[in-house]
């Protein structure tokens, strides 16, 4: 990491590419971008490598000057609707790629982190309803409004795109109702709620099967590996997770070892093997727990063969790989498939 990108190992960081992306939008809407860079004291610099990382708090100090001088009702719904749409970059990516709306989603909650760590994106399930919730850091700052609303307004706006048929069947704020409600009306169309605990959209489970028309799935692999690496580089990522997400990346071309691992991480062998004691794991057990769960995914996902999943788990011989799944499972991989099939929801 160089200087012009100051980020200590566990402090939170958002996307550059997010951030050249606000900066973009808060421009189209009359701000100077060398006010807006002097604000949050982010340098053009950093903003060169769409992967790169930007300090949490420099981008709040953006987000802070965007909310007090855009002269608009709600300056983050504002900002929300001009965000280029390709702000996420290999996320965005990913999600446009996703066989069903359903997978896009949990795709987006997986790799949220290369967008950025300012809270959580959470989804879930009840009765006829999805709900996706976002759990914003420093929730109280005047700020964060501006920020989780250019956010929510962005999601719809790219969720429409990715279903043509989405809507909403309601979103919830944390803030009090405003005067006014035209802005939120004609960005969310659904009812509005305000004043509660979380920020979140709610939309019919029915939408999750619908089949996105630009699904690709050789090209949603290539994305995903690339996505896996940027996450397992992430500064503030627990050794046990960059390790995962290394493992997964390069688990189609052969075992990893842990020297090389450790290489990659810039560890020595036995910091690596220290690190991970400390956060209660092992290199043995992330490699079981990778295999295993990258198994059962493209046995439910796809029709490839057992024996080249063995390869893209990087097992010398399909024998060893079918030993392993019948250990962890009690099932054979195709028992497994059969099984998974059942019980998932056919598309409409």
């Amino acid at each position: 990491m160089d200087d012009s990108s100051p980020l200590s190992h566990c402090q939170p960081s958002v996307s550059a590419g997010l951030t050249q992306a606000v900066l973009v939008a808060a421009e189209r809407l009359g701000l100077q971008r060398s006010e807006l860079l002097s604000a949050s004291d982010v340098q053009e610099r950093q903003l060169a490598d769409p992967d790169g990382r930007i300090a949490f708090r420099n981008q709040e100090a953006l987000w802070h000057y965007i909310q007090t001088h855009l002269q608009h009702p709600e300056p983050g719904l504002a900002l929300g609707g001009n965000l280029p749409a390709a702000s996420f970059s290999v996320l965005n990516y990913l999600l446009q790629t996703s066989a069903t709306l359903g997978e896009a989603l949990e795709t987006a909650l997986r790799y949220q982190r290369l967008g950025g760590e300012g809270g959580e994106v959470l989804m879930s399930e009840a009765g006829d309803l999805a709900w996706i919730s976002y759990l914003p850091l420093n929730p109280l700052v005047p700020a964060t409004r501006a920020r989780v609303l250019a956010l929510m307004s962005f999601w719809v706006l790219q969720l429409r795109a990715l279903l043509p048929e989405f809507e909403l069947a309601g979103c919830h704020f944390i803030h009090a109702e405003p005067p006014t409600l035209d802005h939120y009306r004609e960005r969310f169309a659904c009812p509005l709620h305000f004043g509660g605990n979380e920020y979140s959209l709610c939309l019919p489970r029915r939408l999750l099967a619908k089949q996105l028309p630009q699904a690709n799935p050789p090209l949603r692999n290539l994305l995903r590996q690339h996505a896996e690496s940027l996450l397992a580089k992430l500064p503030s990522a627990s050794v046990r997770a960059r390790v995962t997400a290394l493992l997964g990346n390069q688990l189609s071309r052969g075992e990893p070892g842990r020297a090389a691992l450790a290489q990659e991480l810039g560890l020595s062998e036995r910091t690596l093997q220290r690190r991970l004691a400390e956060e209660g794991s092992s290199y043995q057990q992330l490699l079981t727990d990778t295999r295993r769960q990258l198994a059962e995914r493209y046995l439910e996902e796809g029709q490839l063969p057992a024996t080249d999943i063995a390869l893209l788990l990087g097992y010398s011989e399909p024998s060893v790989f079918f030993r392993a799944f019948r250990h962890w499972t009690g099932k054979t991989p195709g028992e497994y498939r059969q099984s998974a099939a059942k019980i998932t929801p056919a598309s409409n």
